[in-house]
């Protein structure tokens, strides 16, 4: 049997760990409901197992293990793992723990995780492995121009101002800063020198691909 404190935001979900947790024979001295109070509760109850359920982007979360294994250098440290979108394996080497479950877990993998850490043994949540061993997005081609996006900016790649590509086009100069607007957002550009560089200088091929040359 081991002794735990269990931390989680979700009264809930404390409840239903400290009886998942029972049934398995180990023993919940404490409970919390912020990662900042479990400290206090290591120090006061020496367990020999911490869960804390923290949300991976919370900021003071950071170096909660090395304040937790400051109290004992024994205790072993369960986080419960709330992602917002993609695991990033730097997130996951920063909370330096002994057991990592992602939340919704079952309880099968809780126990297993438990008896793990007890242990003295490290256990990861397999589908925390499959998300960081998962191929990144690659990012999106550089959106084309529109015809008249394309004229504007060629003409303003050739020195032209606002006004006199207006006049020639037929259109109101607000018009042609809305166009010249979109055209550096496409573009990824900074302005006028940019595109200028860029059309007749040596990425003048990719602009080609985009629609411009």
């Amino acid at each position: 049997m081991s002794t735990l404190v269990v931390a989680d935001p979700r009264a809930v979900y404390l409840a239903g760990l400290e009886s998942v947790l029972h049934k398995a024979g180990h023993d919940v001295v404490a409970q919390c409901r912020r990662p900042v109070d479990v400290v206090p509760h290591v120090e006061r109850h020496r367990p020999d197992i911490v869960i804390v359920g923290l949300d991976i982007t919370d900021p003071q979360t950071a170096g909660l293990s090395s304040r937790l294994k400051a109290c004992n250098s024994a205790l072993g440290v369960i986080f419960i793992v709330q992602p917002h979108g993609r695991l990033d394996i730097k997130e996951i080497q920063a909370l330096d723990g002994d057991g990592l479950l992602l939340d919704g877990i079952s309880h099968r993998y809780l126990i297993e995780c438990v008896n793990a850490v007890a242990a003295g043994k490290k256990w990861i949540d397999n589908k925390i492995v499959q998300q960081l061993l998962m191929p990144r997005p690659q990012p999106q081609p550089v959106s084309r121009l529109t015809g008249r996006e394309t004229e504007i900016a060629d003409l303003v790649s050739r020195g032209l101002r606002n006004k006199t590509i207006a006049q020639r086009l037929h259109v109101s100069e607000g018009t042609v800063k809305m166009h010249l607007h979109h055209v550096y957002e496409k573009l990824h550009l900074g302005g006028r020198a940019e595109l200028a560089w860029v059309a007749h200088g040596k990425d003048a091929d990719r602009l080609g691909r985009t629609g411009l040359l």
